[in-house]
C-alpha cells in the first residue's frame, strides 16, 4: 500500500487526491495545502520509493501505479474524487481514467507530459548510456536543468534535486526506464475525443519541452480546458502557485457545473503553438 496522507475538512466534502512528479514526493504540494483544504477533503500519495513510500517494485508501468493510488481509494472508501498531477503524476491519472474513469470527477494537470520532442528523445536515448556511467544526482540534475533552464525556475530544481536525492540510484534507473515507455503507452490509448472525464490543463509559457503536446491533447479533447501561465517553467504549481490555486480551486469548485475554460495569453509562445495547432487540424 503507497503511503498516504489525507486532510479532511468533513464527511460531506469532495476528495482532492494529488500525484507528485519523478523524483518528488507530496511535499511539492506544499503550496496548495493551506487553500485546498479550505474547500476539499485532500489525499497526498507518495508512489513507489519516494516520500513516505518505503515500499519498491521490480519494474513499474503506469498501469501498476494507477492500480496502487486507486488501492488507496478503496482503503479510505473514498468513492470518486478529483485528481490533480504534476508531470509524471499527469501520466499516471491518465493511466487512472482508463482503468477506473467512474471514480474521476475531474482532472487538474499541471506541467503535464504528453510526448517527447526530438530533444526529449535524445536525451532519454544518451541518459540510458549515462546513467552507467555517472552519479544518477548528476543526470537527474542535467534533465531538471534543461527542463526548468532559467532562473526563475530555480526553486523548483532545488525542490526536485533535494527529493531526488532520497530516491538512490537503482531505484531511480527503474524510474528512469518507466519514462521511455511514454510514447508507447500514449499511442495505445483511446481516441481523446471519446473522454467523457473534464481535465484542466495547466501549464507554464516557458515549458518548452513539453507545451506543444499539452496544447495538442487539449485541442483533441473537447471536454478539455486551458490556462497557460506567462513566465513560469515546468512545476507552475510552485512557481506561480497563487495563479495555479486560484485558477484549479474556481475550476473544481465550479464542478458538476463546469465551463470550458480557454486562457492562452496573447503574443505569447503558447499563443503561437495554437495558432499554428489550428491551422493544421
Amino acid at each position: 500500500m503507497l503511503c498516504h496522507i489525507p486532510h479532511v475538512l468533513s464527511k460531506d466534502s469532495d476528495w482532492v487526491i494529488f500525484l507528485h512528479g519523478l523524483g518528488g514526493n507530496s511535499n511539492i504540494y506544499y503550496k496548495q495545502v493551506d487553500e485546498y483544504k479550505k474547500h476539499f477533503n485532500l489525499m497526498f500519495i507518495d508512489l513507489f520509493g519516494h516520500g513516505c513510500t518505503i515500499e519498491q517494485l521490480n519494474a513499474y508501468t503506469f498501469e501498476t501505479l494507477a492500480n496502487s493510488a486507486i488501492n488507496v481509494m478503496d482503503e479510505e472508501n473514498i468513492e470518486s474524487a478529483h485528481i490533480v498531477g504534476v508531470s509524471l503524476g499527469t501520466i499516471v491519472m491518465d493511466a487512472f481514467s482508463i482503468l477506473a474513469p467512474d471514480r474521476i470527477k475531474t482532472m487538474t494537470l499541471s506541467g503535464a507530459v504528453q510526448g517527447y520532442d526530438f530533444r526529449a528523445r535524445f536525451l532519454l536515448k544518451s541518459g540510458a548510456l549515462l546513467q552507467w556511467v555517472i552519479p544518477y544526482m548528476w543526470l537527474y540534475k542535467l534533465f531538471a536543468f534543461i527542463m526548468m533552464p532559467k532562473k526563475s525556475h530555480a526553486a523548483s530544481r532545488r525542490i526536485f534535486a533535494r527529493e531526488a536525492k532520497k530516491l538512490g540510484g537503482q531505484e531511480f534507473k527503474k524510474w528512469y526506464k518507466l519514462m521511455g515507455s511514454l510514447e508507447p503507452f500514449y499511442d495505445s490509448l483511446p481516441d481523446p475525443a471519446q473522454n467523457s472525464i473534464p481535465r484542466l490543463y495547466i501549464s507554464g509559457d516557458e515549458d518548452h519541452l513539453f507545451l506543444p503536446f499539452v496544447i495538442q491533447s487539449y485541442l483533441s479533447d473537447p471536454l478539455a480546458s486551458i490556462h497557460i501561465i506567462e513566465k513560469c517553467g515546468h512545476v507552475c504549481n510552485i512557481e506561480k502557485f497563487e495563479e495555479f490555486n486560484r485558477v484549479s480551486l474556481s475550476y473544481l469548485n465550479s464542478y458538476p457545473n463546469l465551463q470550458r475554460l480557454e486562457n492562452i495569453p496573447k503574443n505569447t509562445r503558447a499563443d503561437r503553438i495554437l495558432n499554428k495547432r489550428q491551422k493544421n487540424i
